[in-house]
């Protein structure tokens, strides 16, 4: 994570920021400068998604349409407690949005299997032109959660969720590569030992989310869900699956 932004005096100590919400255009700004100063922050996603993004302009445009969009439904709110709920539900939106490339890319399906894969999960024919439209979706999604990650924590100063949202993307992460897992060993002929436990773990997700969104206290949850990996091992350590 990069660190805090600096927030000028009187958007900190201001009661009526307390209330009211921030315009669209703040909203955007504060994005813009994100992205600005995580292109210099070295080797991390945030400055190779950043990067990725200031390099090729019709891309940025995609970015920056898509990200507008969204950041005129938060502003839309007038409360601030209101719009920091729908930067909450951004944050879920764009970290669900970017874990199927994440998963292709970290986990290095090649040939057959990722075709299939790709086919099960999107539902197309067209490979070539999907593979683009996922490459496309996670740079704008990626750069729109990392921004959104910004603004919860340094903007609306809601450090704590910021926080959790480290500890649900790990929990999600794990789940979705358990997922695909499973449907790479269906085209195998296999059969993936966590597949009979995705309902219940993504049950857990859930729960974790909504009390994420309602602003209670979700220790106990993580707790369990933590534990529940725990016994099941670490699945970034399971053997890589027959690929055809």
């Amino acid at each position: 994570m990069l660190p805090p932004m600096v927030i000028s005096s009187t958007e900190v100590t201001s009661s009526q920021r307390a209330v009211v919400g921030y315009s669209s255009s703040r909203l955007m700004e504060y994005s813009e400068q994100y992205l600005q100063l995580a292109a210099q922050a070295g080797a991390c996603e945030e400055a190779t998604v950043a990067t990725r993004l200031m390099q090729d302009v019709p891309l940025y445009r995609i970015w920056e349409q898509s990200h507008g969009r969204l950041m005129r439904g938060v502003a839309a709110r007038r409360r601030r407690s209101h719009q920091l709920a729908e930067l909450k539900k951004i944050s879920f939106l764009t970290l669900h949005r970017k874990a199927p490339f994440e998963y292709l890319r970290d986990r290095r399906v090649h040939g057959h299997a990722r075709r299939a894969l790709v086919r099960t999960l999107f539902g197309t024919q067209e490979y070539t032109q999907c593979i683009l439209r996922e490459h496309t979706a996670y740079l704008s999604s990626a750069a729109t959660f990392f921004c959104t990650d910004s603004l919860c924590a340094d903007l609306m100063r809601e450090e704590a969720f910021s926080e959790a949202l480290l500890h649900y993307q790990d929990a999600y992460n794990e789940y979705y590569r358990a997922y695909c897992d499973s449907l790479l060993a269906h085209q195998a002929g296999d059969t993936s030992p966590l597949e009979s436990l995705l309902p219940y773990l993504r049950y857990q997700l859930k729960i974790i989310r909504d009390h994420m969104l309602s602003g209670a206290q979700q220790e106990s949850e993580f707790a369990q869900l933590q534990s529940l990996y725990a016994s099941l091992g670490d699945t970034q350590k399971l053997p890589i699956l027959r690929q055809q």
